[in-house]
């Protein structure tokens, strides 16, 4: 296997480099007086200063000795530095978008697509072209620091046309939101302007555009101004400009070079050219130096690695014992042995409402019959919902509407206030998901049946027409989840410490995505999970101001931690194990929280991980080996050089990557580079400091990776392995749900901390 990842390789251990005091006056003016010669950049009290290209300042600075690896931050901003530098000195018509991470487009017309079909007007003042990004990184795989450079390519929308041209042309800019551009001052053709998203113009007068903004209306000059580029705002011009038709012929032919644009196989040959455009020249390496005497080379062929641990597939449990199992199919498990809790499942007979429309009611009860009594002719669901999760009835209830209508699905809910069914099953049309999410009556049925503590399953009218043994088996699992059954448990780690697994989401209540969008108010997300996958409960911390965010996660922790303490019996002087997921973190306040709950509860010795699980990052996998698969009774190849399932790097002692999707994985070729989840153990950053915390800390990296790709056996929303762990997809399907319910009238997401604490309700 191969990263994405180009080793730099440095002659010495320590080098000298020039620095001085530091304050923001003195920072200033050095650059304004030599930023066209030298580098200048703060790390702690001190300005380091590096000589690219200029004439010795004797008076600048002192000389000092640094270590490439003990002074790694001061090592990498002169990496960077003089990386950019060399960049601009080689490529000089080149203007990078951002200096860190460092990205800039291709000058190709090859590598963009739309150049061919445009007319010649707009060609390159429109385009949809190849982005390249440049990260540094600090790896140290198997035991060997070194830095090193991540290649990325992505693709991105150019469109180079100012608000002042469109409006000249009569193109209508009411309602369009809008970029304000700015040059930095002295970067001009250095890089490119900085964009800040202001909001939407209201009013046009003479060359100047009144605009919306989160500070009220404010007035820019039309030249200074862009549409934003989304693919509606240009695909709406480019209807202006060409035709609706020509339009839509764009916008098709990038959706149809889906597969090309993110073929592994393509995307690795393309990162290999670019490594070598930006690391050789006539065949050799370059060396990128500055006149201090730093230097390095960086290799143009990626980093070779292998798998760091081996991690397995767990075994599938299906009952308290441990002696009915499965260890290559949950599904199969089920059939065979039933559910893990299937005697002490207190909901033998669920009552069920079921609704659908009167038109439709002969293919609604045809797909209830099929979904409580199986297909008999079917491979995996023969048994039914009945049978398979063994019930001893499913009591269907069915009403009709007149109407797909919020009114008529509201007005047989309302019958059943006090006569609470255990769960809904209701039909609605593909139009719903078009539809605005304050109006749209998937989410005010939803919130209306959770108010009444209902968990319910949407299924759309298509595919009560042509439903199949697939869709109902994961519709089934879904259901049972939802009732608050537990279809199959993983082994628990044999270990004399108790163990709990902790997703905390959080997302903040933001206005809109302008400029200056206050983010004054966030909402937090807990699930608790044991050892062996059990969902043991989840909890919604109230939506509360910054400021009171700590002190409400901490009280929600604690109850819940201490309720289950008690369900579990722990006794005083335990050794307890808390490993947290976390996804979104806001710097150090959770780690404050989860250290202050760690001081509070006393009767336990508690140990905690803190793990941040990402599928937002830049480290790639590849496999050259990998042929990829064909598609059932297809000459459709998919996978190719994507690693198996499972493949995994260890990037350091507290970070590692896994590939979740390989080949056979992928749904469809279309679906292209999947690249793995980040798992990274955290520390406090920046300057805080606790020195009594060393001792709580769990750092066992390859005990929570193999732990983090067990539980993507867990979501139960399919009996697919997933690419993310339970934790972090329940807290996701959470976060999602209650954003989009916000803001439905009466909605109250505080009543989910009641009757569906224990229940998938979210799936």
């Amino acid at each position: 296997m191969q990263l994405n990842y180009f080793p730099i390789n440095f002659e010495f251990d320590e080098y000298q480099i020039k620095t001085e005091p530091y304050s923001e006056d003195r920072l200033s003016e050095l650059r304004e007086l030599h930023n066209t010669t030298h580098s200048f950049f703060r790390n702690g009290e001190n300005i380091y200063i590096s000589n690219k290209e200029g004439e010795d300042i004797s008076l600048i600075g002192s000389v000092v000795s640094r270590s490439v690896f003990e002074d790694s931050q001061v090592t990498a901003s002169l990496i960077k530095h003089l990386f950019f530098r060399t960049f601009k000195d080689r490529f000089p018509n080149y203007i990078p978008v951002d200096f860190y991470p460092f990205r800039f487009f291709s000058a190709q017309a090859k590598d963009d697509i739309i150049y061919k079909v445009l007319p010649e007007n707009l060609k390159k003042r429109v385009a949809y072209k190849k982005l390249i990004e440049v990260q540094l990184r600090l790896t140290e795989i198997n035991g060997k620091k070194q830095f090193g450079f991540l290649i990325n390519i992505k693709r991105n929308w150019i469109f180079n046309k100012s608000c002042a041209e469109l409006h000249s042309e009569g193109y209508n800019l009411l309602g369009v939101d809008v970029l304000h551009t700015e040059t930095i001052p002295g970067l001009a053709d250095v890089l490119a302007p900085n964009e800040e998203l202001l909001g939407v113009i209201t009013e046009i007068a003479d060359s100047k555009a009144k605009i919306e903004t989160n500070e009220g209306i404010k007035e820019y000059p039309l030249e200074q101004l862009f549409i934003k580029k989304s693919k509606y705002n240009i695909g709406n011009y480019l209807s202006f400009a060409i035709s609706q038709q020509k339009s839509d012929e764009i916008m098709n032919l990038i959706e149809s070079k889906r597969a090309d644009i993110y073929n592994t196989k393509a995307l690795y040959d393309e990162i290999l050219k670019i490594s070598k455009h930006l690391f050789c020249e006539n065949g050799s390496s370059i060396l990128f130096h500055n006149k201090d005497g730093f230097c390095f080379k960086v290799d143009d062929t990626p980093l070779t690695v292998s798998n760091s641990i081996d991690l397995k597939m767990p075994t599938f449990i299906f009952d308290p014992a441990a002696t009915k199992t499965n260890s290559s199919s949950p599904d199969l498990g089920l059939s065979n042995y039933g559910p893990y809790d299937s005697s002490i499942f207190d909901i033998k007979s669920p009552n069920v409402l079921c609704i659908c429309n009167r038109n439709n009611r002969g293919n609604f009860t045809k797909f209830l019959s099929n979904l409580k009594d199986g297909i008999p002719q079917s491979r995996y669901f023969q048994k039914g919902l009945q049978k398979k999760y063994d019930l001893q009835d499913v009591i269907l209830n069915v009403r009709e509407l007149q109407a797909y209508s919020i009114d008529d699905y509201l007005n047989v809910i309302s019958g059943y206030d006090e006569n609470k069914p255990h769960l809904a099953i209701i039909e609605i049309p593909a139009s719903f998901k078009r539809q605005a999410d304050i109006a749209n009556p998937y989410y005010r049925i939803k919130a209306k049946l959770l108010s009444l503590e209902i968990p319910v399953q949407f299924v759309t009218s298509e595919i009560i027409g042509s439903h199949n043994e697939y869709i109902l088996n994961s519709i089934a699992l879904q259901i049972y989840a939802k009732l608050g059954g537990t279809p199959w448990v993983l082994p628990s780690q044999r270990s004399v410490d108790k163990e709990i697994i902790i997703g905390i989401g959080h997302s903040w209540l933001r206005k809109n995505q302008y400029a200056g969008a206050e983010q004054n108010r966030v909402v937090g997300i807990t699930t608790f999970m044991s050892s062996d996958g059990q969902y043991l409960l989840g909890d919604k911390v109230k939506d509360v101001p910054f400021e009171n965010y700590f002190e409400e996660l901490l009280k929600s922790l604690k109850q819940s931690i201490q309720r289950l303490s008690t369900e579990q019996g722990w006794s005083d002087g335990d050794t307890v194990r808390l490993i947290f997921h976390i996804f979104k973190p806001i710097k150090n306040t959770e780690f404050d929280v989860i250290s202050q709950l760690v001081r509070d509860i006393t009767q336990y010795k508690i140990k905690f991980a803190f793990v941040t699980i990402s599928t937002i990052h830049p480290t790639m996998l590849f496999d050259a080996n990998q042929p990829g698969v064909s598609k059932y009774r297809s000459n459709i190849v998919k996978g190719q050089y994507i690693p198996n399932r499972g493949s995994n790097v260890f990037l350091d002692d507290r970070t590692s990557i896994v590939q979740m999707f390989g080949a056979n994985e992928l749904k469809t070729a279309k679906q292209g580079m999947s690249k793995p989840i980040l798992i990274n153990i955290r520390t406090p950053q920046g300057n805080y400091s606790s020195s009594d915390l060393n001792d709580l800390l769990f750092y066992d990296l390859g005990y929570i990776t193999q732990q983090i790709f067990s539980f993507t056996y867990l979501s139960w929303r399919s009996f697919l392995p997933g690419e993310e762990p339970a934790t972090m997809k329940y807290s996701n399907l959470i976060s999602k749900l209650l954003g989009k319910m916000r803001n439905i009238p009466n909605w109250d997401a505080d009543n989910l901390n009641y009757g569906l604490k224990r229940k998938k309700w979210f799936l």
